[in-house]
């Protein structure tokens, strides 16, 4: 006759305290052929072995075969239990996140925003601006058209996609969202052009404040806002997209672990009150950035409907959204391909819930060679 035990026996084993000593669980102990008894194994053990199992999964998808906190030896498994288990886990997986992101093959492929006059738009852009009609698609069964600009080829270029919603002719920009930035040989020359063509100046030439960098602003006909930089001769000339952030140390955090940007450098204002921080995969003179602004006191911003997101290429769309787990980071979209391109894809969101999508790219590339 078997006996049932009571919930109340089943008593698992603490593996928090710094003082437990190292459990050794051998394959004949939870069998139950090595209780002395040849009753059934400690229930405890059991629930011990799961969890310390529980977290090699994880681990393995950068490439740890064991933990830190893991041995084998034949038939028995150590593990210290200095601290909690769960927590010791992570910090492995973490490290192991956080080489691989390092050497991920990563590069800013576009940024991706709604107007309501495509047509309009492109022509702003291209005598205004100086840009290059790359590619344009209409996807009329989802009632929207793509246009792709920007100043040189999409497989070696960060360029704008430009979405126009059918029927749609307005959106809300918002507070959060600040400005593309475009290094120009000639800010005056670039807003004299720009005032011929009827277009918006916001803030003449001059240098920027507390610096020598001559720039001006001017808006598009959708009203976002492109700072001009004069810089001399440059690979990329789309140079920048600022975004504002309520915790500007916990941003940094975040896009140098879970992206892999490197903080190129950082700019407190306090005349101004503001703080800037420039993140990148490549210098700010040769490569588009990500400006990260925070606002005294402001931890907060509408986002409006108009701004969408980034994408970023990477060599590994599965590891990307687990380090973006990883590291306090929401994934919006599971890893996987997209339906009818096959180009696989993970959207996610940063702490203050600005969206990037990653990008295969393998994947990248075949779908422009199929163009």
């Amino acid at each position: 006759m078997v006996r049932m035990l009571p919930m109340s026996t089943f008593r698992p084993l603490s593996l928090s305290s710094s003082a437990a000593p190292l459990i050794r669980l051998s394959a004949a102990r939870l069998s139950g052929s090595g209780d002395g008894g040849g009753g059934a194994a400690n229930p405890s053990r059991r629930i011990a072995l799961f969890h310390l199992g529980s977290a090699i999964p994880q681990a393995h998808l950068f490439g740890i075969k064991t933990p830190k906190m893991l041995r084998t030896d034949g038939n028995v498994i150590e593990a210290a239990t200095g601290g909690s288990m769960a927590q010791a886990s992570t910090a492995v997986t973490q490290e192991g996140a956080l080489e691989w992101v390092k050497k991920d093959n990563r590069r800013l492929l576009h940024v991706v925003y709604r107007v309501g006059d495509l047509d309009k738009t492109i022509k702003f852009y291209t005598e205004c601006l100086g840009m290059k009609l790359l590619r344009k698609r209409d996807i009329s069964e989802e009632r929207y058209t793509n246009a792709f600009l920007g100043y040189g080829p999409e497989d070696s270029h960060f360029v704008v996609e430009l979405t126009y919603n059918y029927g749609v002719d307005k959106y809300d920009i918002g507070t959060g969202f600040g400005h593309f930035g475009i290094a120009v040989e000639d800010v005056t020359k670039t807003v004299d052009l720009i005032k011929a063509k009827g277009g918006k100046v916001t803030r003449e030439p001059g240098p920027v404040k507390g610096g020598n960098t001559v720039i001006a602003f001017v808006e598009d006909p959708d009203g976002y806002k492109f700072e001009l930089l004069e810089r001399g001769p440059t690979p990329e000339p789309l140079c920048q997209v600022m975004l504002r952030v309520g915790d500007l140390d916990r941003s940094i955090n975040f896009y140098e672990k879970a992206f892999g940007m490197e903080l190129l450098r950082k700019r407190d204002n306090p005349e101004y009150k503001y703080t800037i921080a420039m993140m990148g995969y490549g210098p700010e003179d040769k490569s588009t950035v990500l400006e990260l602004t925070y606002n005294y006191g402001v931890t907060e911003y509408d986002k409006g409907n108009a701004y969408a997101q980034i994408a970023i290429g990477t060599d590994d769309v599965y590891k990307s959204a687990e380090a973006v787990r990883l590291f306090g980071g929401k994934v919006t979209r599971e890893p996987g391909p997209l339906p009818g391109i096959n180009t696989k894809i993970t959207a996610c969101l940063d702490p203050d819930g600005w969206k990037s999508v990653f990008v295969d790219n393998i994947d990248f590339a075949k779908e422009l060679s199929d163009l």
